[in-house]
């Protein structure tokens, strides 16, 4: 009732602000007030409280309060001049007494109760303009949710809606950017459920269009580093001093300490925008969500920036000195957050991500980057897949990371291998993963159908069909070699 147009002035003084206000009606006699029904508010005019202040307002407000009146708004009537006796009183009852603001006409609060008890439109409609004046004089995201919350009374939030609740759809540059969602109180009024459908989506606009500027201005800066370290990470070697020049220019710590996060999204957040792909400006959302998050959670010696490669999302997290020990707990702490805040944005996405290790300067950050790929395509090989893999947690030798990060060691893969991906997707990683297997345990069929769970016989006719489509001779050492790196590089993807 508060939160109403009309009501919002009132000043909760003591007593129980979760009555139920079933009546209202103007008290101007005392004995009025011991006549009260249960559940009503009384509007007392100045003159009550006048004669009779002190102990004889507490005698009157006691009897109030056992009539089961819900509450009390004195008129005309500082706050200040309330005594600690009728106050405890109030408490003790749980009864609630209010105070107008000096200049309150007493028949436009009973008119203003009246008409939020009768769920009349009027009061929607009230309460929409004052969303609009609130709204409009908020210039963030954050302060349009808090102006919201504030005219309807309830938790405003950016999340899914649950059934029945009032919500809008976040449109930033036409992409979906989740839900302006207000939690619907205990017995809501028809008049406020009208009114927080109209509100909200007066919240939604607002709030994509200050999501929108934020990100033009006060991220400008960060994108503009981070598609600088994007460069930086694809240029040849001859390009590369006047990028890393540009970027000490830009207050980039590029002679630091470099950990690179990438980023996968699978193909559900195309299907729920009805491509095959994620657009550019998806995966930019995506991108700004997760590097919003990071910046969030992280401390002020933190260089966190965020760039695109292909489809993926990098996060790279810069320091002026070495991180140590704790880089790995610090980017694994960002990754998690990261994915959270991604999901929460857009439910039903599934995004992986591999950590790389902490290594120094320019060519630091291209050695992050290598190993963040290789952990990113160890999320895809294990079994179940994981949500994140740090290249540290893999035990990899340098120089096999690099191998299997390498776009020269695909091309190979898919030319050795392509025979058997031509069996379909399942087919081809039964095969694979039955070829990887049989080549680790040495060549025993017995092993390998433990290892992978299923009956010896169907190693050995699996690897039967192998063979004939390969061409490969397993007694040949190089040959064995190469199909066991080729398998572990196909699984990685």
């Amino acid at each position: 009732m508060l939160s109403a147009p009309g009501l919002a002035s009132l000043t909760l003084l003591a007593g129980d602000p979760a009555r139920d206000v079933r009546s209202v009606r103007v008290v101007a006699e005392q004995r009025t007030l011991r006549e009260l029904t249960s559940g009503e508010l009384a509007v007392v005019l100045p003159t009550v409280f006048l004669d009779a202040q002190g102990h004889q307002f507490d005698v009157a407000l006691r009897d109030t309060a056992a009539t089961g009146a819900a509450a009390v708004v004195l008129t005309g009537v500082e706050a200040e001049a309330v005594e600690p006796t009728a106050r405890r009183i109030a408490d003790r009852h749980a009864l609630a007494l209010l105070t107008a603001p000096p200049g309150t006409e007493p028949t436009q609060l009973v008119i203003a109760v009246a008409r939020l008890l009768g769920g009349d439109a009027s009061i929607a409609l009230a309460r929409v303009d004052d969303a609009r004046q609130r709204i409009a004089s908020s210039d963030s995201p954050s302060a349009i949710l808090a102006a919201t919350a504030q005219t309807l009374a309830t938790e405003v939030t950016v999340r899914a809606p649950d059934h029945g609740e009032p919500a809008a759809l976040v449109e930033v540059d036409g992409l979906a950017d989740g839900y302006v969602t207000a939690t619907v109180p205990a017995r809501a009024s028809g008049a406020w459920v009208i009114a927080a459908r109209a509100v909200v989506r007066l919240a939604a606009d607002a709030y994509a269009r200050a999501l929108a500027e934020h990100r033009r201005t006060d991220l400008a800066p960060i994108h503009d580093r981070g598609r600088l370290l994007g460069e930086l990470l694809l240029a040849p070697e001859s390009e590369r001093a006047p990028l890393v020049a540009r970027a000490r220019t830009l207050g980039v710590a590029v002679d630091g300490w470099h950990q690179v996060l990438r980023f996968e999204l699978s193909s559900s957040l195309a299907e729920t925008a009805g491509r095959e792909q994620a657009t550019t400006a998806q995966l930019d959302a995506v991108g700004d969500t997760a590097l919003d998050a990071v910046r969030a959670g992280g401390t002020a010696e933190d260089g966190w920036h965020g760039t695109r490669i292909g489809g993926d999302v990098l996060l790279v997290r810069t320091t002026s000195t070495n991180p140590g020990q704790a880089a790995a707990r610090t980017a694994y702490q960002a990754a998690t957050a990261a994915l959270d805040a991604a999901r929460e944005r857009f439910p039903g996405l599934v995004v992986r991500c591999g950590i790389g290790g902490a290594h120094r300067r320019a060519a630091g950050l291209r050695t992050s980057a290598t190993d963040a790929r290789a952990a990113l395509a160890a999320t895809r090989q294990s079994m179940p897949p994981r949500e994140i893999v740090a290249i540290d947690a893999l035990g990899l030798n340098p120089m096999l990371v690099e191998w299997y990060a390498s776009d020269t060691t695909r091309a190979s893969v898919d030319d050795l291998l392509a025979p058997l991906a031509e069996l379909g997707h399942q087919a081809a990683e039964d095969a694979i993963r039955t070829l990887q297997s049989y080549l680790d345990h040495q060549s025993s069929p017995a092993k390998a159908a433990k290892d992978l769970n299923v009956h010896p016989q169907t190693i050995t006719y699996r690897l039967r069909k192998i063979t004939t489509l390969l061409h490969v001779d397993f007694n040949d050492p190089e040959q064995r070699l190469a199909l066991q790196l080729a398998c572990r590089a196909w699984l990685m993807r």
